[in-house]
């Protein structure tokens, strides 16, 4: 079994091995942009600057974090700040299905306009929900992190890219698009299947939905309607529990319904979405990307009996006038909470970065060993107040990459923080560093280290190649 030794920079006697066990709160997290009165991206707020009610009762937040004041990561340091292709990632799902033969064209040219003069669309993907409701890539998703940056943005020929793609327009609609019932079921299924795609991905992501829409309840034989919002309900909660928010950009129809904006906007409800009305593609594209400049997340305890399987709502206002949040309005209290899968975040192929982490690499003092300088944002922590001190139960995972996709874990090292309100202070300013000794199978090829902050759920993990 390989070893480990960790080792903490600050005290550990005055910091780290004292802190009982933190009773650790269920938490909502929620995602947030933030618009000034022009529509331009606001990145300096703070936490006194927003406030969040849940069913109508004002509730403190417990974190927050600004995604505009993370520093970059230092020379030679390796971190999970994502690069620009996997970060604010925003992907376009032009809906053949959804949409008349009459309103392809037009829109196709909107869209175009929209994205061919882009100076940088690193971060932009494109698919279609085709004529039969099936999700096809124009531009996939990565399987793996980029290594570079694109010379030429991949926009400059999405004419020809789109034409390819969507092909000749069909004078006949399929019979899935005459079928109402099985237009709606496979409307989700492409949506929940981008949404898995997208689940792996670092930081909040955005699918600009341009459609018709569909309407969210079906008149059957019986003369009873099949009520589609359960179903509605379970895909907004994977896509907001993937960190997946939907701007639907609807489009005009002389047969557009109530239904289908009903549809429409308990996505927005549920994922913290924005809906384009107006069938506007050239004003929704270019203020999707620009408002994604301004990311917080903001994570507050509601009261133990808050979980009782029913939908809450939420309301999400700055103080700052002139400043318009836009996050989720609504989520399911399920009853029992999401487990962290560590398996999963050891296989992605992309490092999580709810807790932000930089690691230097230095050979360690014992042959066939590495030190690892580990550096945590302390924005990103969760520490609770316990009379004078604060309080904080992390801990460390680190898995070994061997051939054949085999994998060796490390054991694990618990980590619990006891802070004087002074220590705390300055670590807020100078982030919380690590120090842990790794010894390395003659095989390895790579290490990934796992943090993880048990009292928030959250994780952050960071890729070690190994020469």
């Amino acid at each position: 079994m390989p070893k480990t030794k960790i080792l903490a920079t600050f005290a550990l006697a005055a910091c780290a091995a004292l802190a009982q066990d933190v009773a650790a709160p269920r938490l909502v997290t929620l995602n947030l942009t933030a618009t000034d009165s022009q529509g331009h991206p606001v990145t300096d707020l703070t936490a006194a600057d927003i406030q969040i009610t849940d069913q109508g009762k004002a509730t403190p937040f417990v974190a927050f974090r600004n995604d505009a004041l993370r520093a970059p990561a230092a020379a030679r340091e390796l971190s999970n700040r994502p690069a620009p292709a996997i970060s604010h990632v925003q992907v376009i799902l032009f809906d053949l299905l959804n949409l008349s033969i009459a309103a392809r064209k037009p829109a196709i040219d909107q869209l175009v306009r929209s994205l061919e003069n882009l100076e940088a669309a690193d971060a932009i993907y494109l698919y279609l929900i085709n004529v039969e409701g099936e999700l096809s890539p124009v531009r996939a998703l990565p399987d793996a992190p980029p290594n570079a940056r694109s010379a030429t943005p991949w926009t400059r020929n999405i004419r020809t890219m789109l034409d390819q793609a969507v092909g000749p327009v069909a004078v006949v609609r399929p019979a899935v698009a005459r079928d109402v019932m099985l237009r709606i079921q496979r409307s989700y299924a492409a949506l929940e299947t981008l949404s898995a795609r997208l689940a792996p991905l670092p930081g909040r992501k955005n699918i600009l939905w341009i459609t018709f829409g569909v309407p969210c309840s079906v008149p059957t034989t019986n003369a009873l309607p099949w009520d589609c919002r359960p179903i509605l309900n379970k895909l907004a909660d994977k896509l907001d529990q993937a960190t997946v928010a939907v701007d639907p950009i609807e489009m005009q129809s002389a047969s557009a319904d109530i239904e289908s904006n009903v549809t429409l906007q308990q996505l927005v409800d549920f994922t913290g979405g924005k809906l384009y009305s107006g069938g506007d593609i050239e004003r929704a594209v270019p203020d999707a990307i620009e408002s994604a400049r301004s990311a917080y997340r903001v994570q507050y305890a509601p009261a133990g009996n808050n979980w009782d399987g029913k939908v809450h709502k939420i309301r999400a206002t700055s103080s700052r006038k002139g400043v318009n949040l836009q996050a989720k309005q609504a989520y399911t209290a399920e009853k029992a909470p999401p487990a962290v899968n560590n398996t999963a975040l050891f296989q992605s192929p992309f490092d999580a970065a709810d807790i932000g982490l930089t690691v230097t690499v230095t050979p360690g003092a014992q042959p066939h060993t590495l030190h690892l300088r580990i550096g945590l944002e302390t924005q990103d922590l969760l520490l609770t107040p316990r009379a004078d001190r604060f309080a904080g139960q992390l801990a460390s995972y680190v898995v070994a990459y061997l051939p054949e996709n085999r994998l060796q874990e490390y054991p694990v090292l618990p980590i619990n923080l006891n802070l004087t309100a002074e220590q705390r202070e300055k670590m807020s300013r100078d982030g919380i560093h690590l120090g842990q000794d790794v010894t390395i199978a003659e095989n390895v090829h790579k290490l990934r280290l796992l943090m993880v902050d048990h009292v928030a759920n959250t994780v952050g993990s960071v890729t070690i190649p190994v020469e």
